[in-house]
């Protein structure tokens, strides 16, 4: 019924129902206004959350996977501009959700705009990482992984340019890294959390190659000789170049992805393995006492493998991997987005909760308790949608006006959203992770 009375306003957001299983895709030509605005020149997110919709008899959960983008307005909540409440937890369903997104996309603005985002951040989750790349790359997660290794060899084309940067969350990284440095380090839990820690920060694959090594020759060596205590002091170097803390890399308390679902081999897997396996460890001598049986190897299979995604490798200006017109392209246009103060691609691998920000909105704010029917979701979601529009539009209209300082209005004094004022009676207290 309310898919019949749809009256195809802008902001109107039910699309689709789904009977068997059951969802509903939501978005509006609004939010998709929002989203190519903003994907030129700043982070999409994509994750999901539960406890918004009851689970029925006979079901499995019920979960809430959003498209986010940032306010650029300091302090405002983050925008969400496609939603999709659904039981069915596949690839196949959340890339669905997606490229039903971008059909709408390139009704509006074209089929070039389908390939728009410059850098997609998501959890660990196989299921949305596979899906970002089928839906945004047009390529499995394997090749698209392989194509940021020819950008970082310095070999890229154009065409590899145009593949979206797809990053995983640094903090649940380190949890991952967490679990791994408790199970296979726990006499050097710390060392090993600060080597994993100095890994994420690399840039180059010279770089990452230099550390695994060291990394590999300290935790694998039997024996402690001149090679541990030389691989041991070139690490000791790079932490306090780096001025790496544990304390500094919050560890997300969610769970983590999980490493077991992570399959093949790729060029990057390829190259550290070689590495490791070529490692001058030492075999004779006093026990080494940073011996961790394993931890390497676990490394080498589940990590490694995936280094474009979580490292710093590719972040920044690509154009520092290689030469020619190609790189020379991405720099110019990485100086002349690095000058706009509405994104935040150039700054480093430290996400700022964005994710977890617009979770918590809709859980406490714009879905207010958990929910049995679907049609009430998407009552109560088109009614805060339209506040955070509104909101949204009176924010762009002051940013490209000075009406009111002409008016000798303080900025204190301006009138804030709906959404906004919701969230900071709600979150006064509540202090938000940088992750």
């Amino acid at each position: 019924m309310m898919l019949e009375n749809k009256k195809n306003n802008p902001d109107e957001v039910l699309q689709k129902v789904f009977v068997h299983p059951k969802g509903v895709l939501l978005w509006s030509i609004r939010s998709i206004e929002i989203f190519q605005e903003r994907c030129k020149e700043d982070i999409v997110y994509l994750d999901a959350t539960g406890s918004i919709k009851k689970k029925e008899k006979g079901s499995p959960p019920f979960y809430v996977y959003e498209l986010v983008v940032r306010n650029p307005q300091k302090g405002s909540p983050p925008f969400p501009v496609a939603t999709y409440l659904t039981c069915d937890h596949t690839t196949a369903s959340v890339t669905y959700f997606l490229e039903a997104f971008l059909t709408d996309v390139a009704r509006i603005y074209g089929r070039e705009a389908m390939r728009s985002p410059i850098m997609l951040v998501c959890d660990g989750s196989m299921v949305l990482m596979q899906a970002i790349c089928f839906s945004f790359a047009k390529k499995n997660l394997h090749d698209t992984i392989n194509c940021y290794y020819q950008i970082a060899s310095g070999k890229a084309t154009k065409a590899d340019f145009k593949v979206p940067v797809l990053h995983r969350c640094l903090s649940h990284i380190m949890k991952n890294a967490k679990e791994m440095c408790k199970k296979y380090a726990p006499k050097n839990y710390h060392l090993a959390m600060h080597v994993f820690g100095l890994l994420t920060t690399v840039s180059s694959l010279e770089d990452l190659e230099d550390m695994v090594q060291s990394t590999a020759v300290v935790f694998s060596s039997p024996s402690s000789g001149a090679n541990v205590s030389k691989h041991f002091n070139n690490l000791q170097s790079w932490l306090l170049k780096k001025g790496l803390q544990l304390d500094d890399t919050v560890i997300s308390e969610r769970k983590p992805g999980n490493l077991e679902e992570i399959k093949g081999r790729n060029n990057f897997g390829k190259r550290y393995s070689k590495v490791i396996s070529k490692a001058p460890l030492d075999n004779s001598g006093d026990p080494n006492s940073y011996y961790c049986k394993g931890l390497v190897g676990h490394i080498n299979q589940y990590l490694l493998p995936y280094a474009g995604l979580w490292s710093g490798i590719m972040l920044g200006d690509l154009g520092r991997h290689g030469t020619g017109k190609a790189y020379e392209d991405y720099s110019r246009r990485y100086n002349v987005l690095k000058n706009k103060k509405t994104q935040n691609i150039t700054e480093d691998n430290k996400t700022q909760g964005i994710m977890e920000k617009s979770q918590w909105d809709l859980k406490h704010i714009r879905i207010s308790r958990s929910l049995t029917r679907m049609d009430d979701f998407v009552v109560q979601y088109q009614e805060k949608h339209s506040a955070m529009l509104k909101e949204y539009a009176d924010f762009r209209k002051e940013r490209h006006s000075e009406c009111w300082w002409r008016n000798g209005r303080n900025a204190s004094q301006r009138k804030r959203g709906v959404m906004s004022l919701q969230s900071a009676s709600r979150s006064r207290s509540k202090v938000w992770p940088r992750r």
